[in-house]
């Protein structure tokens, strides 16, 4: 082979390696661009996945929870205990217990009770501790031979858990991550946190103490069709007493007697969603219990006149479209704009 053959052997030879790395080159450009293109699909699918379940959280803060060191420093200090939750029939139906030591005590809890403004996610037993503030409420101690405690304020103690494991919780909205160590916004928007601003409501359990006590009644208000009235409520055993006036007897048990209030009236705070009921409602859901004096009048309608009421809980009322009702424990910064509840208390 002379020179001339063998530079252009070398040539095609040359020529030929370029083509085998050209073509290389393309073959991964083009792999670059399927997994660039399939990494496209995989985080839009990422991204709407989640935003469908809601899996990073958290949101904006609407109740900081306090470390365990603030809640051991705060103990027993101005009435505060670190309670929790037992379902044992120990502990009382509610399950609540407060911690003396290394040793559980049960304990009823009344007043702001954390139930009245938490949903059953924050509630299982042994879920979450809170310190409560307020102090023992003596005489109701001593009736339920139990310690009674009035809580005016709680706190959620961190870290915060959730149990969304619920079968009749809201299936798409349920998240995987959440804050642990406050509240969110949307806590509120699912309904699992209700922050209230309450007038004093009344716990049920301690309506026979209270009505037991000279001083107390129990009232609620109906809609007649042109004005409102208020009847003095009377279960069975007690319709005899106080006799004279018209009164109404009613399957469920109660009875009622019209009566004309005056003084600190349920009607200065409270809207028609919770006062104006149906007259001829035979169910007796939505009452107050009341402090006050009762004098006769001289038609022959007794007056009651209002020192304090308080409002049985969970009390009903309609919700905006005026006709689906609701239970509530507690009144929401939405009731007040919609005038459910009138003014801070």
């Amino acid at each position: 082979m002379d020179l001339a053959d063998t530079e252009i052997a070398g040539c095609q030879k040359s020529i030929g390696t370029r083509k085998l790395h050209y073509s290389g080159d393309g073959v991964q450009s083009l792999m670059k661009r399927k997994v660039i293109i399939i990494g496209c699909f995989v985080l839009v699918f990422f991204l709407f996945f989640v935003r469908k379940i809601n899996i990073f959280q958290p949101q904006s803060v609407v109740l900081p929870a306090i470390t365990k060191d603030i809640a051991n420093g705060m103990l027993k200090e101005n009435e505060c205990y670190i309670v929790r939750v037992e379902n044992t029939e120990y502990f009382d139906i509610d399950g609540w217990y407060y911690l003396d030591g290394a040793e559980k005590k049960p304990v009823i809890l009344i007043g702001r009770h954390p139930i009245n403004e938490l949903s059953y996610i924050f509630r299982e037993a042994n879920r979450n501790s809170f310190l409560v503030k307020g102090y023992m409420n003596e005489e109701l101690t001593q009736y339920h031979n139990k310690s009674v405690f009035c809580v005016e304020e709680w706190y959620l103690i961190a870290p915060i858990k959730r149990d969304y494991g619920q079968a009749d919780y809201r299936e798409e909205e349920q998240r995987f991550f959440y804050p642990k160590n406050y509240l969110d916004a949307f806590d509120v928007e699912q309904g699992d946190y209700y922050p209230t601003h309450t007038y004093d409501l009344i716990w049920d359990r301690s309506e026979s103490y209270y009505l037991k006590q000279e001083g107390y009644y129990k009232i609620r208000s109906r809609w007649n069709g042109s004005e409102l009235e208020w009847f003095l409520v009377y279960d069975k055993i007690y319709s005899g007493e106080n006799g004279g006036g018209e009164m109404r007897h009613f399957e469920d048990g109660h009875v009622e007697k019209k009566i004309y209030i005056e003084g600190n009236s349920p009607e200065y705070l409270l809207g028609a969603t919770i006062l104006n009921k149906g007259y001829n409602d035979q169910k007796c859901r939505d009452y107050f219990i009341v402090k006050g004096k009762m004098e006769n009048n001289e038609d022959g309608v007794e007056q009651l006149e209002i020192y304090k009421w308080w409002i049985k809980t969970p009390f009903i009322h309609e919700d905006n479209s005026g006709i689906k009702i609701k239970s509530s424990n507690g009144f929401s910064r939405s009731d007040i704009e919609a005038g459910i509840y009138k003014s801070y208390r």
